[in-house]
């Protein structure tokens, strides 16, 4: 029996260094086969859906300083250009590279983080898997190589709820507390590139903090990681103010929500029929983007039926394919894209197009669309249910997705919205296929680990 039993203690020792093996590899593999790419692509990158315009704001900002009165920077978040605008300290010339660089080997390190303390829990099975869901996506990969704030965002998610497992692996001393302070400088960094993140930080600290039953705890856990973030809109505030556009972080939250709703428009980016009616509010003579906020809030309020339809459709538009017929999004400019095997197939012929965009290829699309959704629910369902600290990684993975899913309901149905948070939903749609898999094998979703 002790010999069986040391026969089995090694078996699993040789199996969790193998996987410590490939947890530094696969994402190392990632950023290499990208270092490849990049030197192979003028340029060393591409433009993302608003390249243009957050190099235009760094154009400003490097033309004016960081105070610049160019339009794109009040109009877009400058945050993401100022980033950028820090990054041709390094090389103005070879922008692109640069930036390329540095989002692909941010994403391949929090990849490798995130997995890495996950490695410490009963998830341990189903990391292989994980790790190369979020190396090997085409587009959530290959998007880092792109000028977008997408990327980083999705890589700041997995640094964060990395830091919140560790955190919860380990007593609360000196450490936990900076762990606190980083999880606050990750969320400030989310915030910078885009404003709405103020909002899922605020969600995540709360879990966080139930996790915990001493209430000076909870209150020190959101306070700090509030505190490090608001610098973030802050100073995006700070600087719209010192260029003249008043105290606000950016100008264009009323133009989305304008493009989503009217009486004709199905809710995606290509809006159809007139806009919503807004005039401006006296003495002023101009719509300001307040107004035009209060304006679609009172056309869906007094057009309940119509707005409960287009909340549908931009829910669905949300998880919406990279490509076919049922694509609806800003996403013309992925990477993928120029590889698409089905892609390069209906542009091949017009049989081929007539497969790729016709009535068969629509119902497997739809399929895919449904998958994706069921999985991630039935993911989370399942992670829950294993209680504890898998109960909170369960909502910490959940929420954040949820929250950008409900903006895109209330903003623009645009499948682009989905990339920040896709490294997380991911994992909960590898989950969702265990699950299933443990429920075809046992006859039951009741398991704590199949390993």
């Amino acid at each position: 029996m002790a010999s069986k039993s040391k026969q089995s203690k090694a078996a699993q020792n040789k199996k969790d260094q193998r996987l410590g093996y490939w947890i530094i590899a696969i994402p190392v593999i990632a950023f290499v086969i990208k270092l490849i790419i990049m030197a192979n692509t003028p340029l060393g990158g591409w433009l993302g859906a608003d390249g243009e315009n957050y190099l235009g704001g760094v154009d400003g900002i490097l033309k004016d300083g960081l105070a610049s009165k160019e339009h794109l920077l009040g109009y877009w978040p400058a945050g993401y250009p100022i980033l950028i605008w820090l990054m041709t300290k390094i090389s103005i010339t070879h922008i692109l590279w640069v930036l390329s660089f540095v989002q692909s080997i941010f994403y391949a390190f929090s990849s490798y983080y995130f997995i890495r303390q996950l490695r410490e829990t009963k998830l341990k099975p189903y990391l292989f898997w994980i790790s190369i869901l979020l190396a090997a996506n085409p587009t959530l990969s290959l998007s880092s190589m792109a000028v977008g704030y997408e990327s980083p965002i999705a890589a700041c998610m997995l640094m964060i709820v990395g830091l919140i497992v560790k955190s919860q692996l380990n007593p609360i001393d000196r450490k936990f507390w900076l762990r606190v302070a980083a999880v606050g400088g990750w969320f400030a960094l989310a915030s910078f590139m885009q404003p709405r993140w103020v909002l899922t930080t605020l969600v995540v600290a709360i879990v966080w903090a139930l996790a915990y039953k001493n209430r000076k705890h909870q209150a020190l856990i959101i306070v700090g990681v509030m505190a490090i973030m608001a610098i973030a809109p802050v100073a995006l505030i700070a600087r719209n103010n010192a260029a003249g556009n008043g105290n606000v972080i950016s100008t264009n939250l009323g133009v989305t929500m304008a493009i989503g709703a009217g009486d004709e428009t199905d809710g995606g980016y290509q809006r159809k029929g007139p806009e919503v009616p807004c005039d401006p509010v006296a003495p002023a003579t101009t719509v300001t983007d307040n107004d035009k906020v209060k304006c679609v809030l009172k056309w869906y309020a007094t057009h309940p039926v119509k707005a409960v339809k287009l909340f549908i459709n931009k829910g669905f538009f949300y998880w919406s394919p990279w490509s076919g017929p049922i694509v609806n999004g800003t996403m013309a400019r992925n990477p993928w894209l120029k590889i698409d095997p089905l892609l390069n197939i209906a542009r091949g012929s017009q049989q081929g197009h007539d497969l790729v965009y016709g009535a068969f290829r629509k119902i497997v699309s739809w399929a895919w669309l449904l998958a994706t959704i069921s999985l991630f629910f039935i993911g989370f369902f399942w992670l829950r249910s294993h209680k504890g600290i898998y109960s909170q990684l369960a909502w910490l993975t959940f929420l954040p997705v949820v929250i950008s899913w409900l903006v895109g309901m209330g903003t623009i149905g645009d499948h682009r919205f989905r990339l920040p948070t896709m490294s997380l939903s991911l994992v909960l749609q590898v989950l969702g296929y265990y699950a299933l898999r443990h429920r075809a094998k046992t006859g039951s979703f009741k398991v704590s680990t199949e390993g």
